[in-house]
């Protein structure tokens, strides 16, 4: 009825809001957008205690608790299915949702760093941006189907002018890294939590109100994860994405849908 779509979260600042911004039809994908901005007023209201300037988490954190609650409702949502085929297809659906926060949105970061390298040396033509853009897809998603390639798409055709409606790319320069980064550490802290639960709740509730005031190694270091490890990110996509294609590959061998 005229409201613009998408979801935000305002945490403005300590002592007014957070507000949230959504829209809300009762679907499974609404459910996990709830989720995910509530996660973010959890995240701003443990925070605000470190005052006007510093209760705003760095960009490696600002997706953790976000993210974090859109996995627990997952779980939950999994948990509640009521049949196979049900539990595969939310399965599927989050496979997707990690690749697109983890491939995509790094191919977005991608993209803006040939763009604003690229202004350094002057003003860019929209032919130019176009071509940046189209430069960062293959590079992420490789050759196009259609001409033998392994992409997922079959044709990069009228893909051009995408970069111009992401927001971010306009408003919050370079954050879109702060998804793909904040849902492999997500995966990390949820094997975590599921690995050694004594304490994780305090640990975890630490670690979102300490809003700007740690970085992102120290806020990590409490539950024992180091990500200056050369092996950090090979593991986290292992115990997030990994864990999950895992499920859903024996649910579909289960469904004799493969053999």
């Amino acid at each position: 009825n005229g409201k613009k779509g998408g979801a935000y979260c305002a945490g403005v600042v300590p002592g007014v809001g957070p507000f949230q911004l959504l829209n809300f039809d009762g679907t499974k994908q609404d459910v996990a957008t709830l989720a995910h901005e509530s996660g973010h007023g959890c995240h701003d209201i443990l925070a605000y205690q470190q005052g006007y300037l510093q209760y705003h988490p760095p960009l490696t954190l600002a997706e953790t608790a976000s993210i974090f609650g859109e996995m627990i409702v997952f779980r939950d949502l999994l948990a509640q299915s009521s049949s196979k085929e049900e539990e595969l297809t939310l399965l599927m659906s989050k496979i997707d949702d990690v690749v697109n926060s983890v491939v995509r949105q790094c191919s977005f970061d991608r993209f803006e760093e040939l763009v604003h390298s690229a202004r350094e040396r002057g003003e860019l033509s929209v032919d130019e941006i176009d071509g940046f853009w189209m430069t960062a897809l293959r590079e992420y998603y490789g050759k196009e189907g259609d001409a033998g390639g392994d992409s997922p798409f079959d044709s990069y055709d009228d893909t051009s002018h995408l970069w111009s409606y992401v927001p971010h790319f306009h408003h919050v320069p370079f954050y879109v890294y702060s998804y793909a980064f904040a849902d492999l550490v997500v995966g990390t802290l949820y094997n975590n939590f599921l690995t050694n639960k004594e304490g994780f709740e305090g640990r975890l509730l630490d670690l979102l109100s300490a809003g700007g005031t740690k970085d992102f190694a120290d806020a990590l270091a409490p539950f024992g994860l180091d990500p200056t490890s050369p092996t950090f990110w090979i593991d986290a996509l292992n115990a997030h994405l990994g864990e999950l294609v895992k499920e859903a590959e024996k649910i579909a061998k289960e469904l004799g849908y493969v053999e």
